[in-house]
């Protein structure tokens, strides 16, 4: 029983890994691309919040589970 509940967190450390490494790609991407507009828009400038307050949110929530991450891009650091 146990050893279920150990793989179902697991899997969900791993699921919440992969979305923050996206979210962190499409701030990164973002960002890039705002550097190079001449007239940000309202749209834009509230998306970019609204992708970092997911960002953080996911970040904080796998910093509470103690979530380990030892990828390339080291999405949660300690």
């Amino acid at each position: 029983m146990a050893r279920n509940k150990e793989k179902i967190q697991e899997l969900g450390d791993r699921k919440l890994v992969a979305e923050i490494e996206k979210l962190q790609n499409q701030i990164a991407w973002e960002q890039d691309l705002d550097q190079n507009t001449l007239d940000l828009s309202d749209d834009n400038y509230i998306q970019g919040k609204i992708l970092k307050a997911k960002y953080t949110f996911l970040y904080n929530e796998a910093r509470h589970r103690g979530t380990r991450f030892s990828g390339i891009t080291n999405a949660i650091t300690q």
